[in-house]
């Protein structure tokens, strides 16, 4: 068998009668009327008129060959049932079998060549006469044109049978609207090939009872006359009588007692016809709509593939074996009814004959037709590309197809407004349920599951099997709506999405069905329109906030409104979580902004800049979580209401399920909802200090829960939680520093202050570095140093060094000072006696070589210079240093308090901003500063003077500060 994606959909195999290419829809088209074809009336469709075009669309039944062949012979004399009665629910029903005789006896010369037909016998001239109910005025009769006003059923026969001649026979019982005998009916008859259609028989009888005649009705007339008229058929051997009635109370518009009034008195002479049973109603329906349903081969694949869909599908039910040979045995009947059916699934026939068929609205025959045609119409223009039309394929959208719809079920108005909300309309709910699924699986968004399976649940929303509730069971609609490419798990996906968003869909007794009464969706969707959109943000921050609890280090910034709320100077790496607005911007945008967040806060420059990382949202995942919050702050609203809404319940539960399903809609959309991170770090080109580094988050969405985690995972190779105490003493600058010291919390500060240090997390990993570090022997600790009017800093008590040794971090103060190992062992050599090292100095035993006037250690460094009593100045310059120092401090009291700091510096173009930056962090400690810039700029090729005065001068001169300019 071919593959199922080799079949070709059922528009390019089944080719549709002319009339429905042409779009002709209206009912008369499919209303057919035994009265128009006995008048030859123009406005009669020519498929019914004509003898041979209407067997040609007639698909002959078991049951109305039979019918044809029975009444044919008994007008030839043969014997047996000359009385019958007609009663048919479906397609090819009882006006159409009437006009199947009317044509089989009074055209028999049109059907010489028909291939059913030449076989029958053949009785010559029949007389037929017809009373159509519906045609005939029970107060006024009909007016023979040039002959008399007849007024009864059986003054028109007889004028039919007989003409002037047998209406006068008669003439007295029709003025006078009185049943006549059986004898005025042997003598008008007589042995004549005769045929008597009545159709509608009903109806008229129903009217005549209102019209008095004497102390009787007409009605209880015409229950007379037809429970006489079957008698003397009876007798006569080549005359035949075949009526309709309507098949059900329903159809017959609840006049139940007359229906079986009717049934009781021609029921003794009679016999049941019904010309369509079973499924041979869709060969019927097939015939009429298709002039070609294309090569049986075709067919057969089709069907063969549907039916191993269909196998597949219902052996994930079953666990025995008989359950699996019962499986197979649907499935081959299946294969069956679609070669019957075809291109129709049979299940959208299934349904209008057992469900649509008790209610009081359908229209069996001619509006069944008109609806399935409007069907077939709009799916040729929409070149249909399924192999079968089935429920779920009925187009709502088109008004022809709607229209048809709801002539069938009725209760227009009723449902107007619910396919409008749920299916069709321009919001409607189910292209919510379209679009999530052609997000996720790309390849199925041609099939529009939700559309599909709702227009298939609408189909099944009206009328029910007998003994069953309104609704279709899971198991019914997958089977109705499976298709190459759409299989159980995706259908039971989608039937549970559309549970969730649809206003009108209702689940009861695990039946789905569309009700006029809104269901609990449609009440959120009324309280969400009153969610302000601001609380709607404060519920998503406090769940987000919830989300970033726990997490393992560094500090969280969550939706600052501006740069100045977020923190400067704090000894921590902090991740800023950036507010909904972020999500609109552009990547470029973002980034620009973000990086001006890090130059500045508010108004001033930025101190710690390495302690940052922006963390920017994702508008996708923002409106899913604005789309959750907002359903579950309905939810709440409505529960609070529980006494005004009086829930069941049910719908308690129902309302508690989908609360917590909002929630978990909003935690998946957290989860994902913030995009990428900016990172500063130094720049490698090194034509500015710094940049930010794109980190992109969503490949991170599967290593932690925690949404701070996921963030340092991300920036593993940037923020550490860890540091070694040998890259510690590198970084302090110790290892090269003249003065063999250098203060804790400065060092600390570099870490937060600069990107070419390394990113911690906290103080606290500095400070675990520290200690190692300390006990490791890099590096000597001491809370304070004092450095007195010669330069060299000292310690009083041996006691306070920290050296080749653990101690307590709460004994660890980084306000304190870090030493050289070398410059411990000064200290150590100065203030111990060499023959008790480790002994604490004892007062006087100390070398005066080695003691200061002011009674502390004197560490023996630089040689001061006295300026004058008060003033010393020191100069010095490492060889490993770019910097000469000059220090002059004055001596107060025996301190050293130095108020002014000069500094004149020389750089190329490669360093300027790293000595712009160094400037900032002294410009952050002073008071006032001035500062003097003289620059020195040389090109191989030329300054343009223009240029010069406009980007250089010009400037200056705008912010007021004073220049001298040269240009050679």
């Amino acid at each position: 068998m071919s593959s199922a994606y080799q079949l070709k959909p059922w528009a390019q195999v089944a080719i549709p009668h002319q009339d429905i290419l042409d779009g002709k829809l209206d009912n008369s088209v499919y209303a057919a009327k035994l009265g128009a074809v006995v008048r030859k009336d123009p406005t009669c469709p020519p498929v019914y008129r004509y003898a041979g075009q209407f067997f040609a669309a007639t698909y002959l039944t078991s049951e109305l060959k039979s019918l044809l062949a029975s009444v044919v012979q008994r007008l030839c004399g043969e014997p047996g049932d000359r009385v019958l009665q007609l009663r048919t629910p479906f397609g090819g029903g009882k006006t159409h079998a009437l006009i199947s005789l009317y044509h089989i006896t009074k055209n028999r010369q049109d059907l010489l060549e028909h291939p059913d037909f030449t076989k029958l016998p053949n009785p010559g001239t029949v007389d037929v006469a017809t009373f159509i109910g519906d045609d005939f005025s029970a107060t006024q009769g009909t007016q023979i044109p040039d002959g008399p006003q007849i007024l009864t059923p059986w003054g028109y026969l007889a004028w039919q049978l007989g003409g002037k001649e047998a209406y006068e026979v008669i003439r007295a019982d029709d003025e006078q609207r009185v049943a006549p005998g059986n004898d005025v009916w042997r003598k008008i008859i007589g042995d004549r090939p005769t045929l008597i259609l009545l159709d509608e028989f009903l109806n008229y009888v129903e009217n005549a009872l209102g019209v008095e005649v004497k102390d009787s009705t007409l009605g209880k007339q015409v229950l007379t006359f037809i429970k006489k008229l079957p008698d003397v058929v009876a007798e006569l051997p080549r005359t035949v009588l075949v009526y309709s009635l309507q098949a059900s109370v329903q159809e017959a518009v609840g006049n139940e007692g007359l229906l079986g009034t009717l049934d009781k008195l021609v029921s003794r002479n009679d016999a049941k016809k019904e010309p369509v049973s079973g499924d041979e109603v869709m060969k019927v329906v097939q015939r009429r709509l298709f002039q070609s349903i294309g090569d049986p081969a075709t067919i057969q694949e089709i069907a063969n593939q549907q039916a191993d869909l269909f196998r597949k599908f219902r052996e994930s039910y079953v666990e025995t074996d008989r359950g699996r040979q019962e499986v197979e045995q649907q499935a081959a009947l299946l294969a069956e009814r679609i070669q019957l059916s075809y291109p129709f699934h049979p299940d959208l026939l299934d349904l209008m004959y057992h469900r649509w068929g008790t209610l009081p609205s359908y229209q069996r025959t001619r509006g069944a037709l008109q609806f399935l045609a409007s069907v077939v119409y709009s799916l040729w223009k929409e070149e249909h590309t399924f192999l079968l039309i089935s429920p779920g394929d009925v187009l709502f959208h088109n008004e022809a197809v709607r229209g048809a719809f709801f002539t069938q079920v009725g209760e227009r108005e009723r449902y107007n407004s619910v396919i409008e909300a749920d299916l069709i309309g321009r919001k409607a709910k189910v292209k919510t349920v379209d679009n999530r699924i052609a997000q996720d699986s790309p390849a199925l968004s041609h099939l529009k599951v939700g559309t599909r399976l709702a227009s298939a649940v609408l189909m099944y929303s009206f009328g029910a099997r007998s003994g069953e509730d309104r609704g279709v069971l899971e198991q019914e609609i997958t089977a109705s709506c499976l298709t190459p490419g759409l299989d159980r798990n995706i259908i039971t996906a989608t039937l549970s999405d559309l549970r969730e968003n649809l206003l009108y869909l209702h689940y009861v007794a695990k039946r789905y069905r569309f009700e006029t009464k809104p269901n609990l969706n449609k009440l959120i969707a009324d309280e969400e329109g009153k969610i302000a959109g601001e609380y709607v943000l404060e519920k998503i921050r406090t769940e987000l906030n919830k989300l970033l609890q726990g997490f393992r280090g560094g500090k969280v910034s969550l939706w600052a409104k501006d740069s100045f709320a977020v923190s400067d100077h704090v000894s921590q790496f902090t991740v800023v979580y950036l507010s909904p607005e972020w999500a609109e911007k552009s990547r470029e945008t973002a980034l620009e902004e973000a990086l001006n967040w890090l130059e500045y806060r508010g108004n001033d420059k930025r101190d710690y800049k390495n302690a940052l990382a922006f963390v920017v949202p994702n508008k996708v995942q923002l409106d899913k979580a604005r789309k959750g919050a907002r359903v579950a702050l309905a939810i709440a609203s409505l529960l609070e209401q529980r006494k005004k809404y009086q829930f069941s319940p049910e719908d308690a539960e129902e309302l508690t399920g989908k609360e917590k399903d909002a929630a978990n809609e909003i935690s998946a959309a957290l989860r994902r909802l913030y995009d990428y991170i900016l990172l500063p770090l130094p720049c490698p080109d090194g034509t500015k200090p710094i940049y930010l580094e794109t980190f992109d988050l969503q490949s991170q969405i599967n290593t932690s829960q925690n949404l701070q985690d996921r963030v340092l995972d991300a920036l593993k190779s940037h923020v550490f939680d860890s540091l070694r105490p040998a890259k510690l003493v590198q970084l302090s600058g110790l290892e090269t520093s003249e003065t063999g010291y250098i203060k804790g919390d400065d060092l600390v500060s570099f870490f937060f202050r600069f990107p070419n240090f390394p990113k911690m997390l906290d103080v606290q990993s500095i400070q675990q570095a520290v200690l190692k570090a300390i006990e490791q022997g890099l590096i000597g600790y001491v809370p304070y140093v004092t450095i007195p009017s010669t330069g060299s800093p000292r310690i009083e008590n041996l006691n306070l060094l920290s050296y080749q040794r653990s101690i307590p971090a709460d004994e660890l103060d980084l306000s304190g000072y870090l030493l050289t190992p070398q410059l411990v062992e000064q200290f150590r050599a100065a203030l111990q006696p060499k023959d008790d090292f480790n002994q604490p100095d004892v007062e006087g035993t100390a070398s005066s070589s080695s003691e200061g006037q002011d009674g502390f250690l004197d560490v023996p460094g630089s040689i001061p210079k006295t300026a004058n009593d008060n003033q010393q100045t020191v100069e010095y310059k490492s060889e490993s240093s770019s910097v000469e120092r000059t220090v002059t401090v004055a001596v107060v009291d025996g301190k050293q308090p130095a108020r002014s700091y000069s500094l004149e510096a020389i750089t190329d173009k490669s360093k300027i901003f790293q000595l712009f930056e160094v400037l900032q962090t002294l410009s952050d400690r002073a008071d006032s500063m001035t500062i003097q810039i003289k620059i020195k700029a040389n090109t191989t090729s030329q300054f343009d003077r223009t240029w010069i005065s406009g980007a250089i001068e010009e400037p200056l001169d705008e912010l007021d500060i004073r220049a001298s300019t040269r240009l050679e």
